[in-house]
């Protein structure tokens, strides 16, 4: 992809992701979103782990990662426990899995692969720790309009099973994850509800 590279997050990248998360999450509650001082946690807790897509100088996507036991991260949670308030002091050195906590894409650079850049570039860091795979909490935006009609788990099996599409969930299930259940109140989207799904990518050649 011409002029989009992928690379290790780094102090100087930290004020535009707080505008960057801003800008791409419009309807997360305020406490939901990362600050400064959180992306600047991060690097200390996990700087492996953290990654960000640049056109230029411009940060232009972002991934936030790190590692945790299978029995908290398979266990039903909320966004903010298992991120412990977005500074990640919850990773765990020994964690056989890797937790996806945050990923984004600009509005005006989505439809371009870079999730995918992005993606890849968390199984190769899977891949080199010798992990089992990924976790993470997947948001359902698409479910807003399918409420009053279904639960969140009968719709997210109608997405991976084809029949729907969802702007989020069917970008990441085509990256090879799997549902693998729901995360009640997950996290605090206004009008696109708070349930997400529990997704997991698992490392087979391990």
């Amino acid at each position: 992809m011409s002029g989009i590279v992928i690379t290790s997050t780094r102090p100087e990248h930290i004020a535009q992701l707080v505008q960057h998360q801003r800008t791409c999450f419009p309807t997360l509650a305020e406490h939901e979103l990362m600050q400064a001082e959180h992306f600047e946690s991060q690097l200390r807790v996990f700087p492996e782990g953290q990654h960000v897509a640049l056109d230029g100088n411009q940060v232009i996507g972002q991934s936030s990662t790190f590692r945790i036991s299978g029995t908290v991260a398979f266990a039903q949670h909320t966004y903010h426990e298992i991120v412990a308030g977005n500074f990640f002091t919850n990773h765990d050195p020994q964690g056989e899995w890797l937790y996806g906590a945050d990923m984004s894409v600009h509005p005006e650079y989505r439809g371009r692969g870079i999730s995918r850049l992005l993606y890849e570039t968390r199984k190769d860091l899977v891949r080199r720790l010798g992990l089992r795979g990924m976790v993470g909490g997947g948001m359902i935006p698409g479910y807003v309009h399918y409420r009053d009609q279904m639960g969140p788990l009968e719709y997210a099996q109608a997405v991976a099973a084809g029949q729907l599409f969802d702007p989020t969930l069917t970008p990441q299930l085509r990256a090879g994850f799997e549902v693998r259940g729901i995360l009640y109140n997950y996290i605090e989207a206004g009008d696109l509800g708070n349930d997400s799904t529990l997704i997991v990518w698992e490392y087979r050649d391990r």
